[in-house]
């Protein structure tokens, strides 16, 4: 018996030998079988295998490699994750079905280099050249700066801020080309954004030009077709909105480690090589086909009639980030260019919750909170979408289309007035550059289409495969424009954007209007963030005397009765408005509840402000705005919307600098679980049943 136990239990490990052994005669020839097959179909390698390489007629691999699937994730948690979850955003949006390939954060892994910024490297009394006092004059600047030789094609970036001029040759820089003149141009390079890069264009001809600007020093070690630019120091005060706004701190500092060539300037960081959180803005070869098209040539017909470029497409896409490289391109031919805004959103010059038309002389050279301006005429919708009161939104801009018709696109006029005799750009003549919002999907495909028969496009520029209906299909019809998607952003969002340009307006120091020549931008060049807004002093006012009328706009607002307006106007943002209808008598009462926003036609929101207090009987307010005082005298009109201000608005940032402790002082701002019915924010389930019921 014990003999049969023995024999029988021999026979099973027999088995089990013998079942391994096939297993593993399997498995190498599957592997086998796959690596034969992978090099016969000449499969890609991965980005990470980029730098291996394989003899496709070897048949025995002595430690292959997995496979990497054809098909990768949209996302995967050594990658960044993109947050698209907002209705507008100047943000980029890549598919996810072709993820963005960013460069593995383990360098052993890889043998993909670093983008490179800048080819240029710096060299003292060679390339680079202090310029002391008398030589900064006489290339009228004051203050230190700094002179850089470019040979042909050369690269140069920086982050920070600074002043730029031309001194010989040209340079390629954000879509346009800058060519020598007496401008000096702000350039605003915070890594939140892509950064821009300077490109050298050769010196065609600039040597028969008289280079009286240039010092002997310099001139001397200037080659046949070198480019010779001036960078300056720009003390603007704009990298304090990072005390203010935390999410953006630091974003004007050196990122690079040390060893890397320093630019004896203030505030400019030379950059090499891409890093992590710094990007390049580079134009995709989709944009500059379409920069590059006919709505840019210089053919007589062009110059006959004025161009009106609209802007399209969904949101994260990039439109803003284009609309702003058109204004750029039509400023080296145009003397001056109109901006629509159409995307409260998110607005280009303006706070968000507007519809603008802005006129622009200078190249953009930033992200839009460094350049708030005060608009030649706006109007306030009250919200970051019109999906409460798209009526009013399409008479907002009926009313803008009719303006840039009637007193801008042909501004002859103007011919002549505070102009430049050796700027040979078209004056007579102002293009209208059209930005849109992005949402694309029901009520938004009738409020662009509505606005596309508002402004009736010569180009349109559309980031969607498929062209519009009725676009291009006209003999007569609008020029289309397809363009790729540009990347995204992977550390702000949009949300993040207007909040830092809303609170960027309110500390921005702009130039009195009444002292600009006609049509030009009152457009901020300094910032005031030593105090926050809560120990700012306020404009005091009182309402019967100072005010027409008090308006509340969207939803619920027309339930709000007369003896709650104080607590509701405490703490608002309000837009001030300067309305042509006739003005409220003795016997009428200041705000009426149910009371339809003034008229587009007959009005314009001259900016905002925010109610700082109001007394218990609202005879007294309490208004901060950036405003100048001069613009105020027409402001008789309070327009309070759904905005609200953020709450780094509210917070008292010198407590982190030990000058005060603690935010008990902040007005309405108050921290922890309210109390009282009401008081916890309202939670809406949007699904009709749990799956279980079913």
């Amino acid at each position: 018996m014990l003999s049969a136990i023995a024999a029988r239990k021999a026979r099973q490990q027999n088995l089990k030998n013998s079942t391994k052994r096939r297993q593993s005669h399997h498995t190498r020839a599957r592997k086998k079988s796959r690596s034969e097959n992978k090099h016969d179909s000449g499969t890609a390698l991965s980005d990470d295998d980029s730098g291996m390489s394989i003899d496709l007629h070897q048949e025995d691999v002595a430690s292959p490699q997995p496979a990497q699937p054809v098909q990768r994730k949209a996302w995967s948690p050594s990658r960044l994750v993109f947050d698209s979850s907002d209705d507008a955003s100047d943000a980029n949006e890549t598919p996810l079905s072709e993820p963005p390939r960013f460069p593995s954060s383990n360098n052993h892994l890889t043998n993909e280099e670093p983008e490179l910024l800048s080819t240029y490297r710096p060299a003292a009394d060679q390339n680079m050249f202090r310029l002391s006092e008398d030589e900064g004059l006489s290339v009228g600047l004051t203050g230190p700066a700094v002179a850089l030789v470019l040979f042909p094609s050369a690269t140069v970036s920086f982050v920070g801020t600074y002043r730029l001029r031309v001194l010989r040759g040209s340079i390629f820089l954000l879509g346009t080309i800058v060519r020598p003149s007496q401008v000096v141009h702000q350039v605003f390079a915070p890594y939140s954004s892509p950064i821009p890069v300077i490109q050298a264009l050769a010196a065609r001809g600039e040597s028969s030009k008289s280079p009286s600007d240039i010092p002997a020093r310099i001139l001397s070690s200037v080659d046949e077709g070198d480019v010779v630019i001036v960078l300056q120091e720009l003390q603007s005060g704009v990298d304090g909105l990072g005390r203010i706004v935390r999410t953006f701190e630091g974003v004007f500092d050196d990122v690079h480690p040390k060893g890397i060539p320093v630019i004896p300037l203030r505030g400019a960081y030379f950059t090499t090589q891409a890093v992590r959180g710094l990007r390049a803005f580079r134009l995709s070869p989709s944009w500059e086909a379409a920069l590059s098209g006919s709505p840019f040539s210089s053919s007589s017909e062009t110059n006959s009639k004025p161009l009106v470029l609209l802007v399209k497409g969904q949101k994260n896409s990039g439109k803003s980030t284009l609309a702003r490289i058109l204004v750029n391109r039509l400023i080296s031919r145009y003397r001056r260019v109109a901006f629509l805004e159409c995307d409260i959103g998110q607005s280009e010059f303006t706070p968000g919750g507007m519809v603008a038309l802005n006129i622009v002389e200078r190249p953009i050279f930033g992200p839009p909170f460094t350049h708030p301006t005060l608009p030649h005429q706006a109007h306030y919708v009250g919200a970051d979408n019109p999906r409460s009161s798209p009526s009013h939104y399409l008479r907002a801009i009926q009313a803008l289309v009719d303006t840039y018709r009637l007193d801008l696109q042909y501004a002859t006029s103007f011919v002549g007035v505070e102009d430049d005799s050796d700027d040979d750009r078209i004056v007579d003549i102002i293009p209208l550059v059209v930005n849109t919002m992005g949402w694309t999907k029901g009520l938004g495909i009738d409020l662009a289409r509505r606005i596309g028969e508002m402004v009736q496009p010569t180009d349109i520029f559309t980031f969607d495969t498929t062209p519009p209906d009725g676009d291009g299909v006209e003999p007569h019809g609008p020029r289309v424009h397809t363009l790729e998607p540009a990347m995204p952003s992977p550390r702000f969002t949009a949300a993040d954007h207007r909040a830092l340009s809303l609170l960027s307006y309110f500390h921005a120091v702009f130039p009195d209007p009444t002292r600009l020549a006609p049509l030009q931008q009152a457009t901020a060049s300094l910032w005031d963030a030593s105090l926050p807004l809560c120990a700012q002093p306020p404009y005091e006012l009182t309402s019967h005397l100072a005010l027409d009328r008090i308006v509340l706009t969207g939803a619920g607002a027309e339930d709000v009765v007369r003896p709650e307006l104080v607590r509701v106007l405490a703490g608002a943002l309000v837009a001030l408005v300067s309305d042509a209808a006739p003005s409220r008598s003795d016997s009428e009462e200041l705000y009426t509840p149910g009371t339809p926003p003034p008229d587009p036609a007959s009005s314009s929101c001259l900016g905002l402000a925010l109610v700082r207090g109001v007394s218990s009987d609202g005879s007294k307010l309490q208004l901060l705005t950036p405003v100048p005082p001069e613009a105020l005298v027409n402001a008789r009109v309070l327009v309070m919307g759904e905005l609200r201000l953020p709450v780094w608005g509210w917070l008292d940032f010198r407590s982190a600098d030990g000058e005060q402790t603690g935010a008990d002082d902040v007005p309405f701002l108050s921290w922890g679980r309210s109390a009282g019915a009401g008081g916890e924010r309202r939670r809406v389930r949007r699904n009709i049943m749990r799956r279980a019921q079913m």
